[in-house]
Order: structure tokens, then sequence, then C-alpha cells
């Protein structure tokens, strides 16, 4: 979607995006709590993290340009003028001296980069917990199929359109966002010293916020460690994310993207690719589990807070509508 490119248009290069975003997400979180723990030593690198993300943001950039440069030729041939992307936007702004932001190559790159972590690893571990959480229980699956059937009908997919009218597909989303939030920690500096319950918190401290915690507190929901999709309806009496300010960071029993100026800017996107694609899954497939009834739900490491096992499952059509 930001750069024109499937990235599996050649042998297993599609499979080395994930592994360099994996890796990437990975080495980071390690990286970041060594830092807390060694403090000044952690220049020396003792466990080999550093060297070990380099290798990675190397391999990135070498991906990253290969793509820059598809771009600049086609764009130098006419080939854009008709449908323009974020990096050839992007591009234009960089090549253009009397732009009012002045942007470097390593500018581009950084800003990719953060697309890269935030809209591939995250996205994509939410939908897996999703279909884990529905196919572990067979009565949400069964009601949220027939939602979709009622809704859509027996004779096309679930398009991004109909979301708006299957509560219980959104419900889903909000439940298993709830239970597994792609960004289970927020990170922020304070810019001023403050008090806070008590604690002074001097300025540039940095803070984590521990949304894993949040939306799982006993004061906030009823039975909060259970997949309970019910709870985001109308009809609930926990009148959970009331006037729909949920995604927005007011509610602070539920803050999935972030709060403020540094909320997630892909929140939108985000939610409209996941009600469509598990909409899809739920419609078109029953799933059989590998080597087992139930997906292993437990929870692995790494700032997306993915599966510790992948989910691994076989797919028996339920309905074409091709």
């Amino acid at each position: 979607m930001a750069l024109s490119t499937t990235c599996s248009e050649k042998v297993n290069e599609a499979e080395e995006v994930r592994e360099i975003v994996h890796k990437c997400m990975t080495l980071a979180g390690r990286l970041l709590t060594y830092g807390d723990v060694l403090g000044p030593l952690k220049v020396f690198d003792f466990t080999g993290t550093t060297k070990k993300l380099f290798g990675a943001l190397n391999k990135y950039d070498q991906l990253v340009e290969r793509i820059i440069k598809e771009h600049e030729d086609k764009a130098k041939k006419g080939f854009q003028e008709d449908r323009k992307d974020l990096l050839d936007i992007l591009l234009e702004t960089y090549a253009d001296p009397t732009a009012e932001v002045k942007l470097s190559r390593k500018n581009i790159k950084s800003f990719l980069l953060d697309l890269f972590f935030a809209a591939t690893d995250t996205s994509s571990a939410a939908m897996q917990w999703a279909m884990g959480e529905l196919i572990n229980n067979p009565e949400a699956f069964k009601k949220l199929r027939d939602e979709i059937h009622a809704v859509v009908g027996p004779k096309r997919l679930v398009k991004e359109s109909d979301v708006q009218n299957l509560p219980y597909l959104q419900a889903v989303i909000k439940e298993t966002l709830r239970l597994h939030p792609s960004a289970p920690l927020i990170i922020r500096e304070c810019s001023e010293d403050c008090r806070v319950n008590g604690f002074m918190v001097n300025a540039k401290t940095r803070v984590l916020i521990k949304v894993f915690a949040l939306m799982r507190d006993p004061e906030c929901y009823t039975d909060p460690d259970e997949f309970m999709p019910e709870r985001f309806l109308e009809s609930s009496d926990e009148k959970i994310g009331e006037h729909q300010m949920e995604y927005k960071g007011q509610n602070f029993g539920y803050l999935l993207y972030g709060s403020g100026r540094r909320g997630c800017p892909g929140a939108s996107l985000a939610m409209l690719v996941m009600h469509a694609a598990v909409g899809s899954l739920v419609q078109c497939f029953d799933w059989k589990v590998k080597d087992g009834d139930k997906v292993d739900l437990s929870i692995g490491s790494g700032f997306a807070a993915e599966m510790a096992r992948p989910l691994v499952c076989y797919p028996i059509e339920h309905f074409s509508p091709l």
C-alpha cells in the first residue's frame, strides 16, 4: 500500500521481508531491556544484540534502497504520473529544492522502517490472536459466521463497507485487542517534572505504561482474562467504549493505540484491514488446528507480543465466493 510492491515477485523475497521485520522487532525489544538494566555499560554489547540488530537493519537498508531506485527509475520514465504511492510523494519532496519540508534519503528510510514495524508485525499478530481466540471458542465463531451470513448473504464475500453493519465482528476485534494489544507497552518521555499519585517523575524520565495490565484490570472488566466479545455490544452492562471513544485514547481502561499526539496514526487503517480479513476467514473456512483441537494461546516476546508458537491451521472450505 505504501510502496506499490508486494515483495513477492522474486523467490523468498516476501519471506525475507517478514524475517527482517520480526528480527528487528525482537532484537529492539531485547536492546531496550538490556539498556535499562546495564545503563552506561550497554555500549559494550555483552550479549551481541546490538551487532545482530545492525545486521538486520543493514539488510533492511539494502531492500529499501532497491525499492527506492525502482521508484526513481519509473519516475524518470514518467510511469508513475497516473498513480503515485506514498514513496513517490516522499521522493518528490526529497528531490524538490524548494520544498518547505527538507527530506534526506535517511529520513525516508527511517519513516518507511516505522511503517514496516508498525504496520506488518502488529497487524499480523493481532489477526492471528483473533483467529486463535475464535477457534478456541466455537460458540463465538458460529455467532460471528451467522451474523455475516445474515448481513452479507450467501452469494458474496464480506467487504469493508459491511463492517459498520456487523457489530459482533467489531466486538470480536475489540475484545481481541483488549486481551492481546499489538503494543503492550507504551513508551513515553516525561517533558517536565510532575507528580503522579504521590510519586515524583523527573523531566527526561522514560516511562513505560503497561497497556496489557490496564486492559485486564478487574476493576474495569468482568472476568478480565476471558474472551467475551459481548462486553462490547450495546446491550452490555459494562458500558465499554461509550460514544466510540475507545480508539481515540480517551478511555484509559482501553488504550489500543496510545493517546494524544503520539497515538498511532495508522489505527483506522489497521482496524479496516483486520475486520475485513478476519471476517473473510470466518465466512469462508472452517479451521483444523495442527496437532490438537485447541490453539496454544501462550504469549511470546517482542514489541508486538506475538503468539509463543505461530498459529498453524488447515483451512476447510465452507463457502466459496468465486
